[in-house]
């Protein structure tokens, strides 16, 4: 009877293992991008959000409402992580203000918004 309990618990054990071995590590974050009114800016928010590597796993665009949807692998980034990278993109996203430096070196179309 031991045995058998003994059996059982072990194979309880390695079954919960495996399975927090697949658990999803991939987020969905929704940005909030004022000046992200062009595809050409969709394009500037898209290379400051390639800086992250393939951590980041896919974005969705919807530039007529100035908002993209990013997944992430949440084991390498944090949500901060890819606001900052498109702050960094010179763009304002969310809450995260644009970082200046970079806002102004984007072309002046891409500059007025706030």
């Amino acid at each position: 009877m031991m045995k058998r309990w003994v059996a059982w618990t072990a194979a309880l054990l390695v079954a919960g293992a495996a399975a927090g071995c697949f658990r999803n590590t991939v987020s969905e974050m929704e940005l909030v991008i004022p000046a992200m009114d062009s595809d050409a800016a969709a394009a500037r928010v898209e290379a400051g959000l390639k800086t992250l590597g393939d951590a980041v796993k896919g974005i969705d665009w919807d530039v007529a409402n100035h908002r993209a949807v990013v997944r992430f692998d949440n084991v390498r980034l944090g949500r901060r992580n890819v606001e900052v990278a498109v702050a960094h993109a010179g763009f304002a996203v969310n809450d995260w203000p644009a970082d200046e430096e970079a806002r102004a070196r984007l072309p002046k179309e891409m500059q007025g918004h706030e």
